[in-house]
């Protein structure tokens, strides 16, 4: 039995929490990982794992190997690290996941040139908005908005955004341009809902000491972004979404932002990922990568200025 291996799939079901998902992540058979573990426990003389017909769960004697596999195997990928960085290669697989709109719009589209740069290394993408634990599903990095508040994970900044308020050309030549956040038709806005039973997103708008909330009252609402401006093209109703996910719909004149002069709720998106004593080159470079790829985004003023309209 190749023991190093046994370990990293040990590590992989117990992240995961599932036999299933780690024989996905390691590209197993799920009897290959089951007779792994059962082979593992012989080997040892322990039993590692309570497995019921949904959830796993560490025993005593798991918890502890655990602890060992993993700093054994962050030793392993420190010691190949040191070796392969000279040649500039990065290899293995670099997981992704990353919130649906962001993904799509932005960071999906730009993964062409880091993948061709790392043509040795496989990146897999995950689009989602919900915020499950990372370490368990075995995901290297991922970018979360505002507070990252787990002990276990590192958030390094990577962009801060606004939200502005846009709609069709279509649909303010039909309505009217709202010249004050009070002359919005609450029935004509399409809201963000992120799950069925939440509620709808509150807008906000502040201008030196003035201050308007107001909650969408449309017949539609989406739980992402990249649907309010697909609909909101078609001229649907207002949204209020992140500059930096509506800036090419605007240049190419699709929306046009509105109430541009007040100041709206803003959101900090960071790159996430497991903290460690050792942070793996695929993860370090990915997440200059970003930098980089926000960095270059251009200043949300200089493509959010709005059109004027006559009704």
């Amino acid at each position: 039995m190749d023991r190093l291996w046994a370990m990293e799939v040990f590590v992989k079901v117990v992240e995961a929490n599932s036999l299933s998902r780690a024989a996905t992540h390691l590209d197993l058979a799920n009897a290959s990982v089951t007779t792994c573990i059962r082979n593992l426990e012989t080997h040892l003389g322990v039993t590692l794992l309570q497995r019921s017909t949904r959830h796993i769960h560490l025993t005593d004697d798991g918890a502890v190997f655990y602890n060992h596999c993993r700093s054994i195997l962050g030793q392993v990928n420190e010691a190949e690290a040191a070796v392969s960085a000279s040649r500039d290669r990065l290899r293995g697989t670099l997981r992704l996941e990353l919130p649906i709109a962001v993904g799509h719009l932005i960071i999906g589209p730009a993964l062409m040139d880091f993948a061709a740069e790392h043509p040795d290394l496989r990146v897999m993408v995950s689009l989602t908005n919900e915020r499950a634990s990372l370490i368990r599903r075995g995901v290297d990095v991922a970018i979360r908005m505002d507070e990252v508040d787990d002990g276990d994970l590192v958030a390094r900044w990577i962009y801060e955004a606004k939200h502005v308020l846009c709609a069709a050309p279509s649909f303010l030549e039909k309505h009217g341009v709202p010249t004050h956040p009070s002359k919005i038709d609450p029935r004509r806005c399409i809201g963000f809902n992120a799950t069925f039973v939440s509620g709808t997103r509150e807008w906000s708008f502040r201008r030196d000491k003035e201050s308007y909330d107001l909650r969408p009252a449309g017949n539609l609402s989406f739980n992402s972004s990249d649907a309010l401006l697909q609909t909101a093209v078609r001229g649907a109703g207002m949204i209020y979404v992140l500059d930096v996910l509506a800036q090419d719909y605007v240049r190419r004149g699709e929306i046009t932002p509105i109430l541009s002069d007040w100041q709206t709720a803003k959101q900090t998106f960071y790159a996430v990922y497991p903290q460690s004593r050792f942070v793996p080159p695929k993860v370090r470079m990915f997440v200059e990568f970003l930098t980089q790829l926000f960095k270059a985004r251009p200043q949300s003023d200089s493509v959010m200025v709005p059109r004027l309209l006559a009704r």
